[in-house]
């Protein structure tokens, strides 16, 4: 591997103004984010990669700034830290460089200020245009927030918009979840996340399902949403390009495609994660999630890393595939076979028996998942394992 090759950089902030009780993230609520502390431990970290390491002397292709809301940091902080990264490391001509925004955090002002810094791509959590059912999934924003969130955005020149949307939420009817999506592309966003809500071990939401204090949505009404998405996304000309992510044409959002592709990609912030196919056949690692302890290790020029770890062949061939898979385009053939040096067939040879079941397909040089297969994706990428 070149140490030129670009690479995608992640850059967590975990702070919201409250935790959504369905959330599994490294997220913690406050009333006011430790912006300075926090800011000036990225960069120390974003130094220290710049200096020595597996990215050193090679440029971003994409910036993702996610959470958590970081949108709660100031357009100042935002621009210090690209300004940062554009000085180490570089960035690519045209890098994709979003933030992500909560509705209800952010006006023309504000979107404006991220613009300038160097943000060009905006993803809101929307999740729901029904309020009923932002309020059950404990969101502290209206629907109208989210409507007047993407008019500011345009209003600040961001054209690249992108929601994120959540179906299956308790008592939602397959009506009201094709309502939230055709709300969603009345608003003409480049790119529409459509997620199936998750009972996570250790979320309110997991305590309460188990309780019965909420009664999840029946899996064939769930699986009923998901095929929705599909149709009415499409019809309306966005391609699904992943399980959960449509795009208008060239609007892919191309950080998320560097987790699925295989491709290096460095995070920094708290509980941030990190991959590199060197030394081969890769190695990836996990910093400090509680951010006080981050930041201490940071300022302290310490490295923040929790855990460290090498992959096994087995390992990296088989995150190779089921990540892959998750695209609809697939797995290349040939990239698998240069990359670990024998036939993806015979890696897996079970893949004859996927084909011969309908779930999946080798054509052109790939392996894909068909429709079926996608509805059965999770099954499909136990098998790799």
């Amino acid at each position: 591997m070149s140490t030129a090759e670009h690479f995608a950089l992640y850059v967590h902030v975990p702070y919201c103004r409250r935790v959504c009780p369905y959330c599994d993230f490294n997220v913690q609520a406050a009333r006011e984010v430790p912006e300075r502390d926090y800011a000036a431990a990225l960069l120390a970290e974003l130094e220290a990669h710049a200096a020595a390491g597996d990215f050193a002397g090679r440029a971003a292709q994409t910036v993702y700034v996610g959470g958590g809301t970081p949108s709660l940091f100031s357009p100042a902080a935002i621009g210090a830290l690209l300004e940062a990264v554009a000085r180490r490391f570089g960035l690519v001509a045209g890098a994709e460089i979003t933030l992500e925004a909560n509705p209800g955090t952010v006006d023309v002002a504000r979107l404006s200020g991220y613009r300038a810094a160097g943000v060009n791509r905006l993803s809101l959590g929307a999740q729901s245009f029904a309020a009923g059912h932002l309020r059950t999934l404990g969101r502290d924003h209206a629907p109208a927030d989210t409507l007047a969130a993407v008019e500011a955005a345009r209003a600040a020149g961001l054209e690249n918009v992108s929601l994120d949307l959540i179906f299956g939420v308790p008592g939602e009817t397959l009506a009201e979840w094709e309502q939230d999506l055709r709300a969603a592309i009345a608003l003409d966003p480049a790119h529409v996340s459509a997620y199936a809500l998750t009972y996570e071990e250790g979320t309110p939401f997991h305590a309460w399902r188990a309780a019965r204090r909420l009664v999840p949505v029946a899996e064939d009404d769930e699986a009923a949403m998901a095929e929705t998405a599909v149709a009415v996304l499409g019809a309306a000309g966005y391609r699904r390009y992943e399980i959960s992510s449509f795009a208008q044409p060239g609007r892919e959002a191309r950080h998320n495609l560097a987790y699925w592709d295989g491709s290096d990609y460095l995070g920094v912030g708290a509980g941030a994660h990190s991959f590199s196919r060197e030394p081969a056949p890769g190695r990836r690692w996990m910093n400090e999630r509680v951010p006080a302890r981050y930041m201490s290790a940071a300022a302290g020029r310490r490295p923040p890393i929790a855990s460290d770890e090498r992959l096994t062949e087995a390992q990296a061939r088989a995150e190779f595939c089921f990540c892959g898979l998750r695209q609809t385009a697939g797995v290349d053939l040939d990239v698998f076979r240069r990359r670990f040096g024998v036939p993806l067939e015979e890696a897996f040879p079970h893949v004859a028996g996927l084909a011969a079941d309908g779930l999946a397909e080798l054509a052109a040089g790939r392996l894909r998942l068909t429709p079926r297969g996608l509805r059965y994706a999770d099954s499909v990428a136990a098998t790799f394992v």
